[in-house]
């Protein structure tokens, strides 16, 4: 059965993100709007399976025992959100709008009619912020569940473990970021089974400098007693800037983000919501605050390119780039953070990696999938071709009526509405064509 559990099982970026808007916007109106990027179909029991889903999100809360967890490795968050956390519930039933649209008469081997999903979320952006990432972890593993089954658990545990100790072994330091497009909660559990038991097995060694640094999912974090890793999205630019104007807006959301968290403990600045070009004109604007932060996300475009980039950065604001921090997030498999760590360590700056995907659904094809007892055991499968993980995201689609858009370091990779990108891509200078 497809369902999530927990109200935690999220990535902490969303509750961090819930208790900032909860101070600055909290009666913000807003819509979500899913892209299926692979333009994947689903049959019809894919999508019963992610209605009954989505309808029991509406039955979770925080339990007192989380609570307790959360105030004891979650400093951060004040008495005031936890007792909003608390009394929170999800209303799926009213803000999540699923369909399913036939393509024509099609049906699968088995007969169940195919179509296409399509998903908009609408209510209060404190309300709302919640859903993104149980909902595409639903998406995914009901469509692992119900449309592509020719894979298995077999070696789950393994590969992650030699991933793991690949990683560890090169200076790595790495957080698990994979929740949105796992393949399932048993994939992503499987995964953490395995990281922390190399993380484990390795801690000793004084000649291994690499760790797992934690996880971004919450529920995860609590279950295998690692540090939950989380700052900021591009919704929280996104919003902002649609709300408040496009000038500025970059230094605009890292002052609210810091009126919010004053201790500094969640200063990683993500760089690309409109390109990284008016990010830094912002970033390097105030050498005061530019100072204070602790890093940088890279999540989009050359990140070979954007080390020397963020160097002169941080050299610019005044700050040693040996004290801080490049988190890379786009797109990583191992020997990509290996290369990335040897040429930030040349560069002279400090690096980390969140590494999703490659992670939590990395799997082959398999004829004849095993039943495991214990699943995630024995040896890695090397035979097949790849399983390919989906390519989807949610993206903030309004606020307050205003459109909000997403423009990558990869410049033709933008999301929103076309004529508000094209009018912000002028107003910063960025290519249009």
């Amino acid at each position: 059965m497809v369902r999530i559990t927990s109200i935690l099982d999220t990535d902490l970026y969303k509750l961090t993100m819930q208790q900032a808007v909860l101070q600055h916007y909290p009666t913000a109106l807003v819509s979500y709007r899913f892209t299926n990027r692979g333009n994947n179909s689903i049959n019809k029991p894919a999508f019963e399976a992610i209605k009954e889903a989505v309808a029991h999100l509406g039955t979770l809360s925080l339990t007192s025992e989380e609570r307790t967890w959360l105030e004891s490795k979650c400093p951060y968050f004040t008495p005031t959100y936890l007792d909003f956390l608390q009394s929170f519930t999800l209303n799926p039933m009213e803000e999540v709008h699923l369909v399913f649209e036939p393509e024509g008469e099609t049906t699968d081997a088995e007969g169940n009619q195919i179509g296409k999903l399509s998903i908009e979320i609408k209510g209060s952006w404190v309300g709302t912020i919640l859903y993104e990432v149980p909902l595409m972890a639903i998406v995914s593993e009901a469509y692992f569940t119900h449309v592509n089954t020719s894979w298995d658990y077999v070696g789950q545990v393994a590969q992650a473990k030699l991933k793991g100790k690949q990683l560890f072994e090169a200076g790595c330091l790495v957080s698990e970021f994979g929740t949105r497009r796992r393949r399932s909660f048993l994939s992503h559990d499987l995964v953490m089974k395995g990281l922390t038991e190399v993380n484990k097995e390795l801690g000793a060694r004084e000649d291994i400098k690499g760790k797992l640094s934690g996880t971004s999912n919450v529920y995860l974090a609590m279950k295998y007693d690692v540090l939950p890793i989380g700052t900021i999205a591009h919704e929280w630019i996104m919003g902002i800037a649609a709300i408040e104007g496009y000038n500025g807006a970059n230094g605009r959301a890292m002052d609210l983000w810091e009126a919010t968290y004053p201790s500094g403990a969640l200063s990683i600045a993500l760089t690309d919501t409109f390109s990284t070009k008016p990010f830094f004109e912002d970033f390097v604007s105030n050498p005061e605050r530019g100072c204070r932060w602790k890093g940088l996300r890279q999540d989009s475009g050359d990140p070979s390119k954007f080390i020397p980039i963020a160097k002169e950065a941080f050299e610019r604001v005044g700050a040693d780039p040996k004290s801080k921090l490049i988190v890379f997030s786009d797109g990583l498999d191992v020997p990509r953070c290996i290369k990335l760590k040897q040429e930030a360590d040349a560069a002279g700056i400090g690096c980390s990696f969140g590494v999703g995907t490659t992670f939590t659904n990395d799997y082959k094809n398999v004829e004849a999938p095993v039943k495991q007892d214990n699943p995630g055991e024995g040896e890695i499968r090397t035979e097949g071709g790849v399983n390919k993980a989906l390519n989807m995201v949610i993206k903030l689609y309004k606020i307050n009526n205003e459109f909000c858009v997403k423009i990558s370091d990869e410049l033709t990779k933008n999301t929103g509405d076309a004529e508000t990108v094209r009018l912000v891509k002028m107003r910063f200078g960025l290519e249009t064509a």
